[in-house]
């Protein structure tokens, strides 16, 4: 899987979710504990800000009023960059990777939190085909870590016949879901 492509499509998705949400749908709770979809939000373009740092080299914070797809545009642009997925980064959860890991993780990231938009706003969503298995990918080995990290719920075991979306979601925390959700 070509992750600057990955990348492009979870964040076109996540913005076409986030299109669906009213005004009055910014403080609903989503399945990440604690968040609203304001914060989910706010999660999405920081981890943007970050990826985009590590992949640029470059110390950059959000400004107010910017926007998901703000950043979305930028980490695609850092993606794009000469050299980029080669470099070594160093990641603030999983240490040092290339630079295409670290696309990876963001789009992963992406993905998830846009099943989780979805969830909050009612709506489905469905990732590209091969994505979920790309993800599981990283996920697998990381999975223990995952939780451990304080960052992520408790894994579940998403039960037999899983397809890979549920075992991502599962994986990620967000309990054991039936196959095919």
């Amino acid at each position: 899987m070509d992750n600057r492509h990955a990348l492009r499509v979870v964040n076109a998705q996540f913005a076409e979710i986030l299109s669906k949400a009213k005004e009055e749908d910014w403080e609903l709770p989503t399945p990440c504990s604690e968040w609203s979809i304001r914060d989910l939000v706010g999660h999405v373009i920081g981890g943007h800000v970050m990826a985009t740092s590590l992949l640029t080299g470059e110390e950059l914070v959000a400004a107010p009023g910017d926007t998901v797809e703000v950043w979305a545009a930028r980490v695609e642009r850092a993606a794009e960059g000469e050299g980029v997925l080669e470099r070594v980064v160093r990641h603030p959860v999983f240490g040092e990777l290339s630079g295409d890991a670290a696309v990876m993780i963001r789009w992963g990231d992406v993905c998830v939190h846009a099943w989780d938009l979805a969830q909050a706003l009612g709506v489905d969503f469905v990732p590209e085909p091969g994505l979920a298995e790309a993800a599981l990918e990283w996920l697998v080995p990381f999975g223990s870590a995952l939780s451990a990290s304080g960052r992520f719920g408790e894994g579940a075991d998403p039960g037999p016949g899983a397809d890979a979306f549920a075992r991502v979601l599962a994986i990620t925390g967000r309990g054991a879901r039936p196959t095919g959700e």
